[in-house]
């Protein structure tokens, strides 16, 4: 009898531990390696568009040096343009969906503005300039505007990127809809304390 309570109390144990591990820690597992994936992915992204932006501006800066050479700037840009981590993004919709609004709005627009640079028709090559110039300039008015993370795009970015950024941030506009509020304000304020370090100690 004290033999099948001890079997019995043994049995309810393990068959507890079982359900506390199917129910807790397993679901605990999944969301850690989703988390991780997530930030993977996003991480990959921000590279991307970092690329994206170098491959695109060196295009422009080598175009308004050698004006006969307006007329390539989108087949030599998409030699060096990628978008597999896009791609890998949009296949797992629930991670790139967990991604901010803003944030998802403006990578899915720099990637759209991205590919007319390669595939747009345009009436004049000044007018093919402008638009590549325009879609350069895109990635540093996100910023400015905190669509995408200053703080992840740094962390990616080789060190010519991270110097123009400096450069051209704090002469960039905000774009308001509506009013600014209290937190807006305070952000900027923190945005030019910031530009005033750089140009203290970093350029």
């Amino acid at each position: 009898m004290t033999d099948q309570i001890g079997w019995k109390t043994i049995l309810i144990a393990s068959l507890t531990s079982s359900l506390f591990t199917a129910l807790l820690t397993e679901p605990i597992k999944t969301w850690i390696q989703r988390l991780l994936k997530r930030r993977e992915l996003r991480r990959a992204l921000y590279w991307e568009v970092v690329n994206n932006f170098g491959a695109l501006q060196s295009q422009v800066w080598y175009s308004k040096d050698k004006p006969e050479m307006q007329e390539g700037i989108g087949y030599r840009f998409e030699t060096g343009y990628k978008r597999l981590g896009y791609d890998l993004a949009l296949r797992d919709a629930s991670i790139f969906y967990s991604f901010g609004h803003s944030e998802l709005y403006y990578i899915d627009t720099l990637y759209r503005d991205f590919e007319r640079v390669i595939h747009g028709k345009f009436e004049s090559n000044e007018q093919r300039l402008r638009n590549a110039e325009f879609v350069a300039s895109e990635v540093v008015t996100c910023l400015k505007n905190r669509h995408l993370n200053k703080r992840l795009i740094f962390s990616v970015s080789p060190g010519w990127a991270k110097k123009h950024f400096r450069k051209e941030l704090p002469s960039a506009s905000y774009i308001d809809i509506v009013p600014p509020g209290l937190s807006a304000r305070l952000r900027r304020r923190y945005d030019r304390v910031q530009y005033w370090i750089w140009r203290t100690f970093c350029m």
